[in-house]
Protein backbone atom coordinates (compact mmCIF):
# COMPACT_ATOMS: atom_id res chain seq x y z
CA UNK A 1 0.00 0.00 0.00
CA UNK A 2 1.31 3.44 -0.89
CA UNK A 3 1.21 6.40 1.51
CA UNK A 4 0.23 9.96 0.59
CA UNK A 5 2.12 12.78 2.32
CA UNK A 6 1.15 16.42 2.29
CA UNK A 7 3.86 19.11 1.98
CA UNK A 8 4.22 19.56 5.76
CA UNK A 9 4.53 15.82 6.42
CA UNK A 10 6.89 15.37 3.47
CA UNK A 11 9.15 18.15 4.70
CA UNK A 12 9.19 16.73 8.24
CA UNK A 13 9.84 13.13 7.13
CA UNK A 14 12.00 13.65 4.04
CA UNK A 15 15.03 12.18 5.86
CA UNK A 16 13.29 8.79 5.96
CA UNK A 17 13.18 8.42 2.18
CA UNK A 18 15.14 8.42 -1.02
CA UNK A 19 13.36 11.06 -3.13
CA UNK A 20 12.47 10.18 -6.72
CA UNK A 21 11.34 12.88 -9.14
CA UNK A 22 9.30 11.34 -11.98
CA UNK A 23 8.72 14.47 -14.09
CA UNK A 24 10.00 14.72 -17.64
CA UNK A 25 13.59 15.79 -18.32
CA UNK A 26 12.89 19.47 -19.22
CA UNK A 27 10.82 19.94 -16.04
CA UNK A 28 13.55 18.41 -13.91
CA UNK A 29 16.28 20.56 -15.47
CA UNK A 30 14.22 23.70 -14.87
CA UNK A 31 14.33 23.09 -11.11
CA UNK A 32 14.01 20.28 -8.60
CA UNK A 33 14.33 19.36 -4.95
CA UNK A 34 17.92 19.12 -3.71
CA UNK A 35 19.04 15.52 -3.27
CA UNK A 36 16.37 13.99 -5.47
CA UNK A 37 16.99 11.34 -8.07
CA UNK A 38 15.28 11.43 -11.42
CA UNK A 39 13.63 8.83 -13.64
CA UNK A 40 10.65 9.94 -15.77
CA UNK A 41 7.40 8.11 -15.02
CA UNK A 42 7.27 6.59 -18.52
CA UNK A 43 10.78 5.11 -18.12
CA UNK A 44 10.50 3.47 -14.68
CA UNK A 45 10.23 -0.06 -16.07
CA UNK A 46 13.23 0.13 -18.36
CA UNK A 47 15.40 2.05 -15.89
CA UNK A 48 14.67 0.04 -12.76
CA UNK A 49 18.41 -0.62 -12.31
CA UNK A 50 18.79 3.11 -11.53
CA UNK A 51 16.44 2.91 -8.56
CA UNK A 52 17.45 2.05 -5.01
CA UNK A 53 17.06 -1.41 -3.49
CA UNK A 54 13.42 -2.45 -3.20
CA UNK A 55 13.54 -2.36 0.60
CA UNK A 56 14.64 1.31 0.55
CA UNK A 57 11.73 3.67 1.38
CA UNK A 58 10.93 5.96 -1.58
CA UNK A 59 9.15 9.31 -1.73
CA UNK A 60 7.82 10.08 -5.20
CA UNK A 61 7.38 13.70 -6.26
CA UNK A 62 5.92 15.10 -9.48
CA UNK A 63 4.34 18.15 -11.08
CA UNK A 64 0.90 17.00 -9.90
CA UNK A 65 -0.29 14.80 -7.05
CA UNK A 66 -2.03 12.35 -9.42
CA UNK A 67 1.20 11.81 -11.36
CA UNK A 68 3.11 11.10 -8.15
CA UNK A 69 0.36 8.71 -6.97
CA UNK A 70 0.34 6.78 -10.25
CA UNK A 71 4.13 6.43 -10.22
CA UNK A 72 4.06 5.28 -6.59
CA UNK A 73 1.51 2.61 -7.44
CA UNK A 74 3.64 1.46 -10.38
CA UNK A 75 6.66 1.16 -8.10
CA UNK A 76 4.63 -0.83 -5.59
CA UNK A 77 3.70 -3.18 -8.43
CA UNK A 78 7.42 -3.54 -9.22
CA UNK A 79 8.07 -4.84 -5.71
CA UNK A 80 9.13 -1.73 -3.81
CA UNK A 81 8.12 -2.33 -0.23
CA UNK A 82 7.50 1.19 1.07
CA UNK A 83 6.50 3.98 -1.29
CA UNK A 84 5.10 7.37 -0.30
CA UNK A 85 4.04 10.10 -2.68
CA UNK A 86 3.71 13.86 -2.41
CA UNK A 87 -0.01 14.67 -2.31
CA UNK A 88 0.60 18.08 -3.87
CA UNK A 89 2.51 19.63 -6.79
CA UNK A 90 6.26 19.64 -6.22
CA UNK A 91 6.27 23.44 -6.50
CA UNK A 92 4.21 23.64 -3.30
CA UNK A 93 7.04 22.07 -1.31
CA UNK A 94 9.50 24.56 0.15
CA UNK A 95 12.62 24.44 -2.05
CA UNK A 96 10.91 21.96 -4.35
CA UNK A 97 12.09 23.72 -7.51
CA UNK A 98 15.20 25.46 -6.15
CA UNK A 99 17.96 23.08 -7.23
CA UNK A 100 19.45 23.21 -10.74
CA UNK A 101 22.25 20.63 -10.48
CA UNK A 102 22.37 17.02 -11.64
CA UNK A 103 20.15 14.37 -10.06
CA UNK A 104 21.32 12.37 -7.07
CA UNK A 105 22.47 8.80 -7.69
CA UNK A 106 19.85 6.57 -6.08
CA UNK A 107 21.29 3.23 -7.22
CA UNK A 108 24.24 1.44 -5.65
CA UNK A 109 26.85 -0.82 -7.11
CA UNK A 110 27.28 -4.19 -5.42
CA UNK A 111 28.11 -3.44 -1.77
CA UNK A 112 31.05 -5.86 -1.91
CA UNK A 113 32.62 -3.84 -4.72
CA UNK A 114 32.13 -0.61 -2.77
CA UNK A 115 33.77 -2.30 0.23
CA UNK A 116 36.76 -3.71 -1.67
CA UNK A 117 37.58 -0.84 -4.04
CA UNK A 118 39.52 1.21 -1.45
CA UNK A 119 41.84 -1.80 -1.03
CA UNK A 120 42.77 -1.83 -4.71
CA UNK A 121 45.61 0.50 -5.75
CA UNK A 122 45.02 2.08 -9.13
CA UNK A 123 46.47 4.63 -11.50
CA UNK A 124 44.23 7.08 -13.39
CA UNK A 125 42.82 5.40 -16.46
CA UNK A 126 43.56 1.86 -15.28
CA UNK A 127 41.72 -0.73 -17.39
CA UNK A 128 38.84 -2.62 -15.77
CA UNK A 129 36.58 -5.38 -17.11
CA UNK A 130 33.03 -6.05 -15.94
CA UNK A 131 32.14 -9.65 -16.84
CA UNK A 132 28.41 -10.25 -17.47
CA UNK A 133 27.85 -6.54 -16.88
CA UNK A 134 24.08 -6.49 -17.32
CA UNK A 135 22.65 -2.97 -17.01
CA UNK A 136 26.03 -1.64 -15.96
CA UNK A 137 25.86 -0.44 -12.38
CA UNK A 138 29.26 -1.87 -11.46
CA UNK A 139 30.80 -0.73 -14.75
CA UNK A 140 29.54 2.82 -14.31
CA UNK A 141 30.59 2.86 -10.66
CA UNK A 142 34.13 1.96 -11.71
CA UNK A 143 34.11 4.63 -14.44
CA UNK A 144 33.04 7.19 -11.83
CA UNK A 145 36.16 6.17 -9.88
CA UNK A 146 38.51 6.80 -12.78
CA UNK A 147 38.76 3.42 -14.48
CA UNK A 148 38.64 2.90 -18.24
CA UNK A 149 35.91 0.27 -18.24
CA UNK A 150 34.99 -2.44 -20.71
CA UNK A 151 31.60 -4.05 -20.08
CA UNK A 152 30.85 -7.42 -21.66
CA UNK A 153 27.48 -9.14 -21.85
CA UNK A 154 25.46 -11.24 -24.31
CA UNK A 155 22.37 -9.01 -24.05
CA UNK A 156 22.50 -5.99 -26.40
CA UNK A 157 19.58 -4.34 -24.61
CA UNK A 158 21.39 -4.52 -21.27
CA UNK A 159 24.54 -3.04 -22.79
CA UNK A 160 22.51 -0.20 -24.32
CA UNK A 161 21.10 0.56 -20.86
CA UNK A 162 24.63 0.48 -19.42
CA UNK A 163 25.84 2.98 -22.03
CA UNK A 164 22.90 5.27 -21.33
CA UNK A 165 23.49 5.06 -17.58
CA UNK A 166 27.13 6.04 -18.04
CA UNK A 167 26.22 9.03 -20.20
CA UNK A 168 23.65 10.22 -17.68
CA UNK A 169 26.43 10.28 -15.08
CA UNK A 170 28.93 12.06 -17.30
CA UNK A 171 31.27 9.11 -17.94
CA UNK A 172 31.82 6.66 -20.77
CA UNK A 173 32.27 2.92 -20.85
CA UNK A 174 33.14 0.61 -23.74
CA UNK A 175 30.62 -2.16 -24.31
CA UNK A 176 31.43 -5.41 -26.11
CA UNK A 177 28.64 -7.80 -27.09
CA UNK A 178 30.02 -11.18 -26.01
CA UNK A 179 28.64 -14.68 -25.69
CA UNK A 180 30.67 -15.57 -22.62
CA UNK A 181 29.65 -19.23 -22.83
CA UNK A 182 30.79 -20.00 -26.37
CA UNK A 183 33.48 -22.67 -26.48
CA UNK A 184 35.76 -20.41 -28.54
CA UNK A 185 35.31 -17.29 -26.39
CA UNK A 186 38.61 -15.70 -25.33
CA UNK A 187 39.67 -12.59 -23.43
CA UNK A 188 42.84 -10.62 -24.24
CA UNK A 189 45.95 -11.60 -22.33
CA UNK A 190 47.19 -9.45 -19.45
CA UNK A 191 45.03 -6.46 -20.33
CA UNK A 192 43.07 -5.52 -17.21
CA UNK A 193 44.21 -4.17 -13.87
CA UNK A 194 40.81 -5.05 -12.40
CA UNK A 195 38.20 -7.66 -13.30
CA UNK A 196 34.81 -7.75 -11.56
CA UNK A 197 32.05 -10.33 -11.82
CA UNK A 198 28.78 -10.31 -9.90
CA UNK A 199 25.85 -12.70 -9.83
CA UNK A 200 27.16 -14.81 -12.70
CA UNK A 201 28.79 -18.23 -12.86
CA UNK A 202 30.25 -20.03 -15.86
CA UNK A 203 33.14 -22.14 -14.63
CA UNK A 204 35.04 -22.35 -17.96
CA UNK A 205 35.57 -18.57 -17.66
CA UNK A 206 37.75 -18.95 -14.57
CA UNK A 207 40.91 -19.59 -16.61
CA UNK A 208 40.04 -16.77 -18.99
CA UNK A 209 39.75 -14.36 -16.05
CA UNK A 210 43.18 -15.39 -14.75
CA UNK A 211 44.57 -15.01 -18.27
CA UNK A 212 43.19 -11.49 -18.83
CA UNK A 213 44.40 -10.01 -15.53
CA UNK A 214 47.58 -7.95 -15.80
CA UNK A 215 50.42 -8.75 -13.39
CA UNK A 216 49.53 -7.18 -10.06
CA UNK A 217 45.86 -6.93 -11.11
CA UNK A 218 42.86 -7.66 -8.90
CA UNK A 219 39.74 -9.78 -9.16
CA UNK A 220 36.51 -8.97 -7.28
CA UNK A 221 33.97 -11.77 -7.59
CA UNK A 222 30.68 -12.50 -5.85
CA UNK A 223 27.93 -14.93 -6.77
CA UNK A 224 25.50 -17.46 -5.36
CA UNK A 225 26.23 -20.69 -3.46
CA UNK A 226 24.34 -23.92 -3.00
CA UNK A 227 21.41 -23.28 -0.70
CA UNK A 228 20.23 -20.23 -2.62
CA UNK A 229 17.95 -22.50 -4.67
CA UNK A 230 15.77 -22.94 -1.56
CA UNK A 231 15.19 -19.18 -1.39
CA UNK A 232 14.83 -18.19 -5.04
CA UNK A 233 16.84 -17.90 -8.22
CA UNK A 234 19.13 -19.29 -9.45
CA UNK A 235 17.92 -22.84 -8.85
CA UNK A 236 20.12 -24.92 -11.18
CA UNK A 237 23.27 -26.39 -9.66
CA UNK A 238 25.45 -25.24 -12.58
CA UNK A 239 24.86 -21.65 -11.46
CA UNK A 240 25.62 -22.28 -7.77
CA UNK A 241 29.03 -22.50 -6.16
CA UNK A 242 29.94 -25.38 -3.90
CA UNK A 243 31.30 -24.60 -0.41
CA UNK A 244 34.86 -23.31 -0.71
CA UNK A 245 34.82 -23.51 -4.51
CA UNK A 246 35.39 -19.84 -5.26
CA UNK A 247 38.38 -19.59 -2.94
CA UNK A 248 40.18 -22.28 -4.96
CA UNK A 249 38.90 -21.38 -8.43
CA UNK A 250 41.86 -19.19 -9.45
CA UNK A 251 45.05 -21.06 -8.49
CA UNK A 252 47.43 -18.47 -9.98
CA UNK A 253 45.96 -15.68 -7.83
CA UNK A 254 46.60 -14.83 -4.19
CA UNK A 255 43.44 -14.69 -2.09
CA UNK A 256 43.30 -11.46 -0.10
CA UNK A 257 39.73 -11.75 1.18
CA UNK A 258 37.22 -14.57 1.11
CA UNK A 259 33.85 -15.00 2.79
CA UNK A 260 30.77 -17.17 2.48
CA UNK A 261 27.61 -15.36 3.56
CA UNK A 262 24.31 -16.89 4.60
CA UNK A 263 22.11 -14.16 6.10
CA UNK A 264 18.56 -14.92 7.17
CA UNK A 265 16.43 -14.72 4.06
CA UNK A 266 19.47 -14.80 1.74
CA UNK A 267 21.11 -14.31 -0.58
CA UNK A 268 23.57 -17.14 0.00
CA UNK A 269 26.82 -16.07 -1.64
CA UNK A 270 30.59 -16.34 -1.75
CA UNK A 271 32.83 -13.28 -2.05
CA UNK A 272 36.42 -13.13 -3.25
CA UNK A 273 39.12 -10.50 -3.57
CA UNK A 274 42.26 -11.95 -5.18
CA UNK A 275 45.44 -10.55 -6.73
CA UNK A 276 47.64 -11.74 -9.55
CA UNK A 277 51.33 -11.77 -8.55
CA UNK A 278 53.27 -8.86 -9.98
CA UNK A 279 56.18 -10.98 -11.16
Amino acid sequence: MTEPLGPEAARARCHEFAVLDVRDEPEFRAGHLAGSGHVPRAELGERVSELPAREQPLLVVAAAAAEARDAAQALEGMGFARVAWLEAPLGSLEGGLAEAGPPARLWRAAPFLEEMLPRIPRAPGAAALDVAAGAGREAVYLALHGFEVEARDRDPGALARATALALRHGVRIATVLSDLERDDFTLPSGRFQLVVCFRYLHRPLFRQIEHTLAPGGYLVYETYRLGQEKLGRPRRERFLLRPGELSAAFPSLTVEHYAELEPAGGPITARLLARKPAG
